[in-house]
Formats: structure tokens, C-alpha cells, sequence
């Protein structure tokens, strides 16, 4: 029983620290688009957006299986005590993936012009040339931290991420200015430089922690563990990275339906001038989303070794309360994050994108997506971990198509235009997440009443909104009369962030919401709670 608790500790402590890396980075995301746009301005912003969705597809075509798969394999073998093939299984992998990575560089950077002439983005040609390398750094980065992973040691990842992020936005801006004379399309690219060297220099970081840490993770095989042949290990690998793979895949080509779709529709709704900025509103709105949807995505890597050991062990009772805790976490993080980025939808734009608000309508409509892709995300870990992704796969398809036909006419009416695509978004991630729900209850041994996880979140998370409006209109006026716009606006949405954390954090400890065991899985808690009163504490219910 304690190895299971020491288990589902360490899981929620690599969630938290795969949160803080991926909130570290996103932040950084956001905090560069800005910059970004006073450099290429909002033209140059589309051009950027388009081939970095073109990039991003061809990325997880390139690397989205693996990390997922080499996590879950190791899990498996080092639950069944065979260190040995896990040992095995990784080298094997990293070769695989160096292999892969090397020829899909290749084709990116040979095809670059067909691929942008094809989507209709044919002044992303550079974009799409600059990044081709990261293909084969992303793939040897994606074997390391599959293994980091698998064997429960999150932080390498977690500093890799930042380490290529921080490289990313520094370089990638620098270099748009020093390009910029040369052109927009130039400038475009050297925004994309710093992408592909912070790639490079992620590989560089964890194959030298890997190399100082190697002989740490792995323990002696005992001599009743039959060894597993490499060409089963191999099979392995596959039979659990195409799967995911190919349900990501399906997964960004939702986005890639939003490249193609989008600029086609806006011509035909005669909009065709201001196709390429519409687009940049579009790709502005998934960049703030993607800063909460960074939490839950580290929630179902985080996930991966508990649910696979467990089910390795046939122990269906401690994985049925796995499945309950991460839903929980998944919705006591993205409801309140939703609310929150739609009530502050509007100033958020403001002081990100001074010069460039139009946008911040499709958050306003759009916030609700953070809890869909959450739930997504969630159930697609589960299907994963059951060999079951064919179903996520189908039910990700089966919600393209929909998309696909709501964006193909929304977009087309000038009056709706852009807000189309939001739209379609929104449906076929409900789309998703039915069918996902109605196989998991039927057929797997991971049940979970979700509605009972739902109240809570959302009694906190109405109060936070109050909190958050009252505060932020408050603070506005209130700075209005001493300095400018921009300054009381900003100030106003910082402080109101702030509050709405502390009464959505209030209003979850009073009603149960939040309880000791969520503190305690909190990495270096006890050098935190010296900065929270002991009253607060106190409000947390014991398990």
C-alpha cells in the first residue's frame, strides 16, 4: 500500500513540476508575441502563424508518439523489475528517433516550397526552411524525455523545456530585427531561428544529464526476468508510438484545417486583404489558451507511468482512483482558467497586443476551450494507456469533419468571418470528448462520474469572476486619475489575476474543494506554506 501512495505522490509532484516548466514557457510565449508584432507587425504576424502551424504539424508528425510511448514502455518493464530491456528499449528508441529525425529534416527543407504553396501560405517558404533542422534535435530531445519520464524524473524535461524556450524567444526575436532590412519574409524567419537552436541546445541538456544520471535510474535485473528480444521491443515501441502518433497528428490538423479553410473562406466572405491579420487574431487567441492548456498537457504526460504500471499489475482499484484524481485536477485547473481569460478577455488583449486588439472577441466566445482540450487530453491519456488510441484517433476525426463543414460555411458569412473557425473548434471538441466518455464508461476499467467533479470548480470559479470584474473596474478607475490607459489597464489585469487566485483558492479550501493531500504532493511545500497564513491552511480537509 505504500508503494502505491510513494507512486501516486510521485505523479502528482511531476505534474507540478511539468505545470511550472510549462507555464514558465508559455508565459514567455505570450510575453514574445507582442514583441514579435511591433517587429513584423500584424501581416507579418500571419505569415509567421501560418508556418509555424505548417511546422508544428510536421513536428508532431515527427516526434508526438514517441515520448509518450518510450514513458510508457519503460514503465511497464521497470514495474515488471526487467531494468535490463528498459535499458535496451531506450538506446534502441534514441536510435530510431535520430534516424527518423535526420530524414524528416530532410524532406521538410527539400519540400518547403510545396508544402507552403499547397496550404496557400507561399510567403511562409523561409519559415518553413529555418525550422526544418529542429525536426532531427526535437527527435533526439523526444527520446530523452520519454526515458526521463518513464522512470518518474520529470525535472530533466521540465529544465530541457525552458532551456529551449528561453533560447527560442531571445534569438528568434533578435534575430526578426537584424532580418527585418532584408524583408518581411526574411524577418519572419529569423523569428524562427531561435526555435531551432533552442531544439539543439535541449538536446544538448539532456543528453548530458542523461549521461551523469544514467547509472542512478536503472537497478540489476533479477535472474527470474526473461529477457525480451529487440525486435520485440522494437515492435513495442511502434505498436504504442503510431497509435498516438496518429491521433495527434489527427489532432493539429484541426489547425492545419484552420490554415487552409480559414483564408479560403475570408476571400469568399470578401475578405481576402485582411486574410492573413484575421488569421494572426486566430493564432493570438490560441497562444493565451495554450498558456493554461500547457497545465493539463503536463497532467497526461505526468500521468502515463502510474496508469501504465498500474494496469501492468492488473491493480484496477488504485488505477480507478487515479483516474478520479487526475479528472479532478484536470477541472479544479481549467475551469477557473477559462472564466477567468473570458471575463478579462478584452484587457488581457489590451496589454499584450496594444497596437493589435483585434482578437479578443474570439476569447471572449472561445475561453471554454481550455476545459475541452483538458478533457481531452485526459481521456486521450487513458485510451493510451489501455492500447485503446484508435478510439481517440476516431473520435478527434469524427470531430475534424464537423469542424471542417462549420468553419467551411461560418467563415464564408462577413458578419461571423473569422469567429467560424472558434466556433467549429468548440464543437468538435464536445464531439470528442462524447465519444471518448460513452467507450472509457463501457468498456475500460477507468469509470469516473466526471459530474462529480464539476460543482465545486464551478461554485469557486463564479466567485472568482465576481472578485476579478469588481477588482479589475475598481482599479481602473482608480488609476485612471494618476497615470495612463495602457499603465491602469495593465496594472488593473495583474491585480485582478491576483485576486481571482485568491478567491477561487479561498472559496475551494472552505468548501472542500482543495484538500491536505493537494498541498502536500506540492514540490519544496514546506518552504512555500511559510508564505501562506496557517489560517489558510487550516481550511484544507484531510483525506
Amino acid at each position: 500500500m505504500k508503494k502505491d501512495t510513494t507512486s501516486s505522490g510521485s505523479a502528482t509532484k511531476g505534474f507540478a513540476i511539468l505545470s511550472v516548466a510549462g507555464i514558465i514557457n508559455k508565459v514567455l510565449s505570450v510575453l514574445y508575441v507582442p514583441i514579435l508584432m511591433q517587429i513584423v507587425g500584424d501581416d507579418g504576424y500571419g505569415i509567421y502563424s501560418g508556418g509555424y502551424q505548417i511546422y508544428t504539424f510536421i513536428y508532431v508528425l515527427t516526434n508526438s508518439g514517441f515520448p509518450i510511448a518510450i514513458s510508457k514502455l519503460q514503465s511497464e518493464l521497470i514495474a515488471n523489475e526487467n531494468y535490463r530491456d528498459a535499458r535496451r528499449s531506450f538506446k534502441l528508441s534514441r536510435l530510431l528517433l535520430t534516424a527518423y529525425g535526420l530524414v524528416m529534416t530532410i524532406i521538410t527543407a527539400v519540400f518547403a516550397r510545396q508544402i507552403t504553396s499547397l496550404t496557400g501560405y507561399d510567403r511562409s517558404y523561409l519559415v518553413i526552411l529555418a525550422l526544418s533542422p529542429t525536426m532531427l534535435f526535437s527527435a533526439i530531445s523526444s527520446a530523452y524525455r520519454g526515458y526521463f519520464n518513464g522512470n518518474s524524473n520529470m525535472k530533466p524535461t521540465a529544465m530541457s523545456q525552458i532551456v529551449e524556450q528561453f533560447l527560442n524567444v531571445t534569438l528568434s526575436l533578435l534575430f526578426a530585427y537584424l532580418l527585418k532590412p532584408m524583408g518581411l519574409e526574411y524577418a519572419c524567419a529569423g523569428a524562427t531561428v531561435g526555435t531551432t537552436i533552442g531544439s539543439l541546445g535541449s538536446a544538448i541538456f539532456l543528453g548530458r544529464t542523461y549521461g551523469k544520471n544514467k547509472k542512478e535510474l536503472y537497478k540489476k535485473t533479477p535472474r527470474r526476468v526473461k529477457p525480451i528480444a529487440s525486435k520485440s521491443l522494437i515492435n513495442k515501441l511502434l505498436t504504442y508510438s503510431i497509435p498516438i502518433a496518429l491521433n495527434s497528428v489527427i489532432i493539429y490538423g484541426g489547425n492545419i484545417v484552420d490554415l487552409t479553410n480559414t483564408k479560403k473562406r475570408l476571400t469568399a466572405a470578401g475578405l481576402e486583404a485582411v486574410s492573413y491579420a484575421k488569421y494572426g487574431a486566430l493564432n493570438k487567441y490560441s497562444t493565451l489558451l495554450n498558456v493554461p492548456a500547457a497545465i493539463t498537457a503536463a497532467l497526461q504526460i505526468a500521468m502515463i507511468p502510474s496508469f501504465s504500471a498500474a494496469i501492468a499489475k492488473e491493480d484496477y482499484k488504485l488505477l480507478k482512483k487515479y483516474v478520479s484524481d487526475v479528472f479532478r485536477i484536470s477541472l479544479l485547473i481549467s475551469i477557473p482558467c477559462a472564466v477567468g481569460l473570458g471575463v478579462l478577455s478584452k484587457p488581457l488583449f489590451e496589454m499584450l497586443f496594444p497596437s493589435y486588439i483585434d482578437g479578443w472577441y474570439l476569447m471572449a466566445i472561445g475561453s471554454c476551450v481550455v476545459v475541452l482540450i483538458a478533457m481531452v487530453q485526459i481521456q486521450s491519456g487513458i485510451l493510451q494507456c489501455f492500447n485503446k488510441t484508435n478510439i481517440a484517433t476516431l473520435s478527434m476525426l469524427a470531430g475534424i469533419f464537423v469542424k471542417i463543414f462549420i468553419n467551411y460555411f461560418l467563415i464564408a458569412i462577413p458578419e461571423i468571418n473569422i469567429t467560424g473557425a472558434v466556433i467549429g473548434t468548440i464543437v468538435s471538441y464536445i464531439i470528442s470528448i462524447i465519444i471518448n466518455n460513452v467507450y472509457i464508461q463501457r468498456n475500460l476499467p477507468a469509470k469516473v462520474v466526471i459530474k462529480k467533479h464539476l460543482g465545486r470548480p464551478i461554485i469557486a470559479s463564479a466567485a472568482m469572476a465576481i472578485g476579478v470584474g469588481v477588482s479589475y473596474k475598481l482599479v481602473f478607475l482608480l488609476l485612471g486619475l494618476f497615470a495612463g490607459v495602457y499603465i491602469s489597464n495593465a496594472l488593473a489585469v495583474i491585480f485582478s489575476i491576483l485576486v481571482g487566485i485568491a478567491v477561487y483558492g479561498i472559496v475551494m479550501l472552505k468548501i472542500g474543494g482543495l484538500t491536505a493531500g493537494d498541498f502536500a504532493s506540492i514540490p519544496h511545500m514546506n518552504k512555500i506554506k511559510r508564505f501562506i497564513p496557517n489560517r489558510i491552511l487550516a481550511m484544507a480537509k484531510t483525506e
